[in-house]
């Protein structure tokens, strides 16, 4: 009988990475799984697509495995080849070996991972496992990220050390192939290439025994070709631009914004000089714009209004999760955006941001490139698998020298709040893009609940000795009714201010940028947000969208800055007070390049402005709410609203749309418009109309002397009956809304345009 040959050395090696990585997946499938996400558990709605989409979760499994088992086979296949020099290792001890060695370069990693983003990590130590908390404490109070970095990079110094020797020594085609095997699957670890690897790691067994096969000059030629393509990417960026021309009447574009920045969070208007230096530095350069409204402080139809110039009742996008008919109205005909007008004066268009700048490649804002995440189904499924995987987290998030583009669906992760990585984004679209005409929109979400700025960030502004569940993080909980603490309530002020200060840098690092590559005096520089947050004042709660009381939600940031050789900049006042709309900025940029409007719009071109202190004659702005996400709870708009389902109940998730979340009920989308509160105001008063099921509530508040609404002062004067018939005179013109009784009715929704 025919003797079966042992396994070889590297097989076993192989087949013990394998094992490994299989255990481990399975265990914190098993013991780490959650269905929670920003604070809601979306499990029974998840649960009730499993048998229609299967697919979807079996793609996300595999997706999640996969990246796991790239990582640690490589891993496997680096130790097997660094050990090949060293005599006296026999097979069973290197195996033995190999499973001490990945795990505990498994906890490195997520040692290092924790204290940088300890928000990824908050679930699992503050809900699922909270007796271990004390654990990330004591590494975020005790160490830096770059203390087991450094380890890491040591670690793999000393076995690229070995593997180099060994090829030294040698020169044979053994070594050489170690070499290689090595260098691709750092190639592909670093540019995130999971496919690529998981092919090349399905034929390695195949390529191992032909090694000795391929002559030897094939190895010389390949090797130095390898080692070439590491920094062909950011060759081929630096010199791309070169070949861009300029036309100076036509200057570069940014317009940068950040989710939930508060206009009185600003250095230059608290008086806090440590908060935004960077943005306090670029006042002085700009135009400001001291009393700037969103008209509806959730992102999608906030962007929407922004870049369309129209209001989001007119357009039809009024919530986080249009339909298809509602989101294809963005960029049509009746709505072009910004960007389109400025494609067609010969400008390139991009859009960047993080996690809730998921907007953009949901809808045709008129960009040609789109570097953001996305939302759906299939990216909401697969980032809940692969949060599961405590051990793969770390390599998803870069800390092994790359990684974190393996699952590009991680992108769109709400606890990932290291703006460098879109800060990056943004240089590199900016150096492609030379000297050519582009407009470039910056979206950060760093700002945005749950605030999550990456270490030492994260500790700018909260207190050392707070060891509560909102130390590194605080999601917005709709359903929530327990009341906080005032410890709890300054260290998630704390949290949010801290965020401020990490968007700043960003800003600050993008300013530098500009001034570096000589783009920033050639610039139209706008700074903005999407809207506000309320952050416990009065009985606000904390959030946006949900009520318009007070300043927080709605009033945000403007700045301007032209280029230095602009006519705007030898005016003597830059600083303007009157009251201004997120639907300024469409007229405003299509005014400055001379580009016609054929359309009627609600805002106004705010160069009319420029240099000059106030509006004359007082102007009021629009605002509205969101979409409530629950229906339940015992905040003061819960009592004051027309009651529809929570906002599981509204979506439906539309496969043939790549999976989308949206709200197709027509009824709902008729209900959800005629529940909102909407509301007016000038410099002096704000107007708020609220439809509830037993009619009609009018409040009217002093902005000047009573800034958190506390005080309805409606049933007096005059005032709030012409604040009144504005709203109404308003929302009939550009909604086509009907009237019964005090009551607004929304425009039916036409067929062919919705």
């Amino acid at each position: 009988m025919e003797e079966i040959p042992a396994p070889s050395p590297l097989r076993k090696t192989l087949l013990a990475a394998l094992g490994y990585t299989v255990f481990f997946y399975l265990f914190f499938l098993l013991f780490n799984t959650s269905f929670t996400i920003m604070g809601v558990d979306v499990g029974d709605y998840l649960k009730q697509y499993l048998g229609d989409f299967f697919g979807v979760y079996l793609f996300s499994t595999f997706k999640v495995f996969s990246a796991s088992l790239v990582f640690h086979v490589g891993l496997g296949i680096l130790f097997h080849y660094s050990l090949e020099s060293i005599p006296g290792f026999k097979v069973t001890k290197r195996i033995r070996l190999l499973f001490v060695y990945l795990f505990v370069m498994d906890l490195l990693g997520l040692a290092h991972s924790i204290i940088l983003y300890p928000q990824i990590y908050g679930e699992f130590f503050f809900y699922r496992y909270s007796s271990l908390a004390s654990v990330l404490y004591f590494f975020t109070d005790h160490f830096s990220p770059g203390f087991f970095f450094t380890i890491i990079v040591l670690i793999f110094s000393v076995q690229f050390g070995f593997l180099l020797h060994f090829v030294w020594k040698e020169k044979t085609k053994r070594s050489f192939f170690y070499l290689m095997t090595a260098l691709v699957l750092l190639f592909f670890h670093q540019f995130g290439n999971l496919y690529p690897a998981l092919v090349f790691l399905t034929i390695f067994p195949v390529l191992h025994r032909l090694k000795d096969r391929i002559h030897i000059r094939t190895y010389l030629i390949l090797i130095p070709l390898i080692v070439f393509l590491f920094p062909f990417p950011f060759l081929f960026d630096f010199f791309y631009g070169i070949f861009s021309t300029n036309d100076k009447n036509k200057p570069p574009v940014f317009l940068i914004s950040a989710d939930s920045l508060r206009y009185d969070k600003l250095g230059f208007v608290s008086g806090n000089k440590q908060i935004t230096p960077n943005i306090d530095a670029f006042s002085k350069d700009s135009f400001i714009f001291h009393d700037h409204h969103t008209t509806i402080p959730r992102t999608f139809p906030s962007w929407a209004d922004l870049l369309t110039g129209k209001y989001s009742m007119t357009h039809k996008v009024r919530d986080m999760f249009p339909s298809k008919e509602e989101k294809n109205r963005i960029g049509s005909k009746e709505f072009p955006t910004i960007a389109q007008k400025l494609k067609e004066i010969g400008y390139k268009t991009s859009a960047i941001g993080s996690f809730a700048a998921d907007i953009f490649p949901r809808a045709d804002f008129g960009f040609d490139e789109v570097l953001a995440p996305n939302f759906n189904a299939k990216v909401m499924t697969l980032q809940r698998t692969a949060e599961s995987q405590l051990f793969l987290l770390p390599v998803l998030t870069g800390s092994f020298l790359g990684g974190g583009d393996y699952i590009e669906e991680m992108d769109g992760l709400s606890t990932w709040g290291d703006g460098e990585r879109i800060v990056n984004r943004f240089k590199k679209v900016t150096r492609k893009s030379g000297s050519s005409s582009f407009f470039l929109t910056y979206f950060s979400s760093v700002v945005h609940f749950p605030y999550t700025p990456a270490y030492p960030n994260y500790k700018k502004f909260t207190k050392p000795d707070y060891y509560g569940k909102y130390k590194y993080l605080k999601f917005v909980d709709p359903t929530a009714t327990d009341k906080l603490n005032a410890d709890e309530i300054d260290q998630i002020r704390g949290l949010f201010d801290s965020s401020v200060f990490a968007f700043d840098e960003e800003f600050g690092s993008i300013v530098q940028f500009l001034k570096d590559k000589n783009l920033y005096d050639k610039s139209i520089i706008i700074l903005t947000a999407d809207h506000g947050e309320a952050l416990y004042e009065d009985i606000h709660g904390q959030g946006h969208g949900e009520h318009l009381r007070g300043e927080a939600v709605t009033k945000v940031p403007l700045l301007i800055k032209f280029p230095s050789d602009s006519k705007y900049t030898s005016l003597p006042n830059k600083e303007f007070f009157g009251t201004t709309s997120s639907v300024d900025l469409f007229p405003t940029v299509l005014n400055y390049f001379s580009i016609p409007i054929k359309q009627e719009l609600p805002g106004v071109s705010l160069l009319d402005v420029l240099g000059k202190t106030e509006w004359e004659k007082d102007r009021a702005v629009y605002s509205e709410t969101g979409i409530w996400f629950s229906d339940i709870g015992d905040h003061f708009f819960q009592s004051q609203r027309i009651p529809y389902p929570n906002i599981l109940e509204l979506h439906q998730v539309v496969p043939e749309e790549e999976f989308q979340i949206m709200i197709t009920d027509r009824n709902f989308q008729e209900t959800i418009a005629f529940a909102k509160h909407r509301s007016v105001q000038n410099s002096r008063y704000k107007f708020i109309y609220i439809p509830t099921r037993k009619g009609v509530l009018f409040e009217l508040y002093d902005r000047k002397n009573d800034p958190l609404n506390t005080k309805n002062i409606f049933p007096s004067g005059a005032i709030g009956l012409s604040l009144k018939e504005n709203l109404y005179s308003l929302v009939k013109k550009w909604e086509d809304a009907g009237q019964a009784g005090e009551y607004l009715l929304p425009g039916t929704l036409r067929n062919g345009d919705l």
